[in-house]
């Protein structure tokens, strides 16, 4: 069309625009804003603008998404949606639900269903249960309930938040179910520990007629890894390349690496990674680095480590990780060696992190923290716990103290664990009887695992905590993983 002198006009280029994100093809996607930018056509009209927000947030250009959306002399609902659903996919959950509630205090615009999906998307990220239900709530009253868009966000949203019943109420009958609710409801069952009917919801939904995609394929091999079904695993696996023609994608491989170190294979997990038919990311190293250590081979551990900074030296889970390998193994001096190579590089630990949220005031924690008001009873709570555990068969793990101290030392340092820290809260400032939630950032300690069975046990409480990969529910001393995780 340019090529024949014939100009354009912004509803041209903004087809365009969604032409390129349609196809996502960011990069001629950009060399068209550089031609409205150039022509000064973005301001032109809001359908432009929206275009232009809309690809920008598809290629991650959060900034420039933004200048150009503050620019706009109009935004519509439109608009909107696309920087809530930008901040969304950009994991800038907090901006997105921002975003939101900044939408609703504008006159003229209408709140529709994807404007709420995206932004129960967002809460589901950060796990906001009461945010996530005031926008179910929100999505009654506008009769936006039964909507495909926001039903399937719902469902993933009470998922995410550690609602598996909620989450179970509101899916629609099989046969109305598309092939996402399906997958969201595979994920939720694999990430609450029902691995068994994340199987079973996998065969019911090909029964029904739905054929399931790469995305179902990653929650039913995240089924088979959490569970332990090795076998299992192996199976799907090979059916997914071989009967449903599914190339695996690294996400295949990563379940796949979890599934075979989990289970101690770790010579056939490094097997796999030589033979993977796509090269190994730093998600793939980072799981058999894992694996190593809870199998205690320094030696694999070694060359994961090596293999994960060189792709990315800055990585501080690499070094962690590989000192925890050789803490486990008992090998101090490589341990101290591998944490002055961080030093020496300048590399930070992300520290570990637990919280607790109650009335909409979230209450964290770091290891050791004396920063709450509450400490002190916090504190003797927890030395409260410990005697009571104790006296009921606890035995502390001192294996998960990394630190090469003392036995008194080490069972010290672990009464010190953030997780222990956020429970003993959670307990003070909640009535008998209720449920606990407790989160964490990084995976949960051994050690703490089997404090959160005892207590369960002895209080008669049901505790959820969700760590960095799945949800443990704890009750009569038992924990949904089976002690496998």
């Amino acid at each position: 069309m340019r090529n024949e002198g014939v100009g354009c006009n912004s509803n041209t280029l903004a087809s365009v625009i969604s032409s390129c994100g349609s196809l996502e093809d960011e990069m001629l996607g950009l060399q068209v804003l550089g031609h409205i930018m150039k022509a000064g056509l973005e301001n032109e009209n809001v359908i432009v603008g929206n275009s232009l927000v809309t690809l920008y947030c598809k290629s991650g250009l959060m900034t420039e998404a933004r200048k150009v959306f503050q620019t706009l002399p109009r935004r519509d609902e439109v608009t909107w949606n696309a920087l809530i659903g930008g901040h969304a996919d950009n994991e800038e959950a907090e901006k997105a639900i921002e975003a939101f509630k900044l939408m609703r205090k504008r006159d003229g615009i209408r709140l529709d269903q994807f404007g709420i999906s995206e932004c129960l998307a967002a809460t589901a990220q950060l796990a906001v249960l009461e945010e996530g239900q005031q926008l179910h709530g929100l999505a009654v009253k506008l009769g936006l309930d039964s909507d495909p868009f926001v039903a399937n966000a719902t469902m993933d949203m009470y998922g995410k938040c550690g609602e598996i019943e909620d989450a179970l109420r509101t899916i629609g009958q099989p046969i109305d179910r598309s092939r996402l609710s399906w997958n969201i409801l595979i994920s939720s069952f694999a990430k609450h520990g029902h691995f068994e009917k994340a199987i079973k919801t996998f065969h019911e939904m090909q029964e029904l007629g739905v054929k399931p995609d790469q995305v179902t394929f990653v929650s039913l091999l995240s089924a088979c890894s959490h569970g332990g079904l090795v076998e299992e695993g192996l199976r799907y696996y090979y059916s997914m390349t071989k009967e449903f023609n599914i190339p695996p994608r690294i996400a295949h491989c990563v379940c796949m690496i979890d599934l075979l170190g989990r289970s101690g294979r770790l010579t056939e997990a490094e097997t796999f990674i030589k033979e993977m038919p796509i090269p190994p990311s730093d998600f793939v190293w980072r799981s058999l680095l894992a694996a190593c250590k809870v199998h205690g081979n320094p030696e694999l551990g070694r060359k994961a480590a090596e293999n994960l900074i060189a792709l990315d030296p800055s990585d501080d889970s690499a070094y962690v990780l590989y000192s925890n390998v050789c803490s486990t193994s008992g090998r101090w001096g490589d341990a101290e060696n591998v944490r002055s190579q961080m030093g020496s590089r300048k590399v930070q630990k992300q520290p570990a992190c637990s919280w607790v949220k109650l009335k909409n005031q979230v209450s964290s924690f770091g290891v050791g923290d004396n920063s709450h008001p509450q400490s002190p009873e916090i504190y003797k709570k927890l030395d409260e716990l410990k005697k009571r555990i104790i006296e009921a068969g606890y035995v502390p793990d001192t294996s998960y103290a990394l630190q090469d101290t003392d036995e008194e030392q080490k069972e010290h340092n672990l009464w010190n664990h953030s997780e222990r820290l956020a429970l003993a809260f959670a307990l003070i400032n909640t009535p008998e009887g209720s449920t606990l939630k407790v989160f964490k950032n990084l995976r949960v300690c051994g050690d703490c695992h089997s404090v959160f069975k005892f207590v369960s046990g002895i209080l008669g409480r049901k505790i959820i905590l969700r760590d960095a990969f799945r949800f443990h529910h704890f009750a009569g001393g038992n924990c949904s993983c089976s002690d496998y995780w």
